[in-house]
């Protein structure tokens, strides 16, 4: 049975990360730290044999995957820019304050924090409160985020040969999402959010995904 091993990877620091700002469809650069990241990272995976490499089409995850292939022994361009591998929308709370956005998104269930919702349901439902508090009603309901997921895995299980390496630039609360939907019981998902950089490796099988490690900073 063919598979395809992904690499996903978060996008180095941000000038919103600092702020402590939700940051999903809208965008701001790499500060030092993020850049310095991104090479890092190139650096731990300068030794894998990518087959093809993609990121979403937010300029900082582009930015990242660059400085991450650039010391690559086997491949040193992107593939392709794929939208369907973007951060979750916000809607109105894009740009605004992290804790005092999810505090008023998490109260009406009894709790204060995304995480302490995630306790208690998945991150699709998650997605389906923060979408009823949006009274624009633009943030992305969980079957919009997982439907345009799964259909940007599927473009590169159809376009890979079994056993390829894939590296995909991204998002932490996709890549979160991911990992509670498709890890196991050794990830902590909820609690642990992905680091600027950290490297999750997902087996990407017919209709299947398998998280097999999470937020790693060494292969």
């Amino acid at each position: 049975m063919k598979t395809v091993n992904v690499y996903i990877v978060r996008h180095g620091e941000t000038i919103f990360n600092t702020l402590d700002k939700l940051q999903g469809w809208a965008d701001s650069p790499l500060t030092d730290k993020g850049i310095q990241l991104a090479i890092d990272t190139g650096n731990t995976l300068s030794n894998v044999h990518f087959n093809s490499a993609y990121a979403s089409d937010m300029k900082r995850a582009i930015d990242t995957a660059k400085l991450i292939l650039k010391p690559n022994k086997y491949l040193s361009h992107l593939n392709g820019e794929l939208p369907e591998f973007r951060e979750a929308f916000f809607g109105l709370f894009e740009g605004l304050d992290n804790m005092s956005s999810w505090k008023s998104i998490a109260t009406p269930y009894g709790a204060s924090t995304q995480a302490e919702m995630l306790e208690e349901v998945s991150p699709l439902v998650v997605r389906d409160r923060m979408k009823k508090a949006d009274p624009t009603g633009l943030a992305e309901n969980g079957e919009e985020f997982i439907t345009r997921i799964h259909h940007g895995f599927n473009q590169i299980f159809d376009s890979s040969a079994d056993n390829d390496n894939v590296l995909i630039v991204s998002h932490g609360t996709l890549i979160r999402a991911l990992a509670i939907q498709y890890g196991d019981s050794s990830m902590d998902p909820v609690h642990e959010f992905p680091l600027n950089g950290g490297i999750t490796k997902i087996i990407v099988g017919p209709n299947k995904l398998t998280v097999t490690e999470y937020n790693q900073t060494s292969i």
